[in-house]
This record gives structure tokens, sequence and C-alpha cells, in this order.
């Protein structure tokens, strides 16, 4: 994790946090957790946890460290993801199934098909070029 530029962007961001503050966005990232029940993890107080993480989640620097951490975790996903598309791609019992897995993985390859469009004009036009 440590060698790929989000987990070193995330950890660039997270050198401008205060500790609470960090346990707070990591705590966020936790499944069914609340803002407040993330503050409250954190250490911020449970009578004004929920209007604490609300203030702190809005400071830029904390909204960076959310970006990178978020960045860090699409991109360590993205390789299982691809995986799975190829399985769909290679296994599917749908020929449908197949098909929209192989067109997916072209498409995120950059070999999207040509987008077609067909245009009727219907009327008639006259042009009229004045050069006086």
């Amino acid at each position: 994790m440590a060698n790929t530029v989000a987990a070193r962007d995330m950890e660039l961001a997270a050198e401008k946090l205060t500790p609470k503050q960090r346990a707070l966005v990591d705590n966020m990232f936790l499944p069914n957790t609340t803002q407040r029940e993330a503050a409250v993890q954190a250490g911020y107080a449970e009578r004004s946890a929920h209007v604490a993480a609300s203030r702190v989640l809005r400071l830029p620097h904390v909204q960076d460290y959310i970006s990178a951490c978020v960045q860090e975790g699409i991109q360590s996903n993205s390789i299982r993801a691809l995986g799975v598309v190829a399985d769909l791609s290679d296994a599917a019992k749908s020929d449908y199934v197949r098909l929209q897995a192989a067109q997916d993985i072209l498409d995120r390859a950059g070999h999207k098909p040509v987008e077609k469009s067909a245009v009727a004009v219907r009327g008639e036009l006259s042009v009229n070029i004045d050069l006086s």
C-alpha cells in the first residue's frame, strides 16, 4: 500500500491532522458507523459528538485526507473489480453478461466503439452572400 501514489498522498494529508481528527475520519470508513459514533470512538465528547464531527469534517485539510483515503480505496479495489469483470467475460452462463463484461473491459482500456448518429434535414436552404 505504501508504494502507491494514493497511499503517499494519504499519508501526506494525514500529517496535517490531529490524532483525534484522523481517528474520526478513519472511523467514518468503518461499516455502519455514523458521524456521531465515529466522533465518540475518536474521543470527542458524547454530548456534542455530532456537532464536533460536522465541524471537523468541513475543514479543508480533513477533506483532503478523506479524498486521499477514498482514492487509495478505489485504487486498491480496482484490481479486484477488474478480476471480477474478467471472470464474468470468461465464465458467465449468459451470453449477454459475457458481452457486457467484454465491452466494459474494452471501454476501460480506451477502445470505445465509434458513436453513430444520423442527421436528417428537411426543407429548403437558401444562402445569400452580400460582398458589397
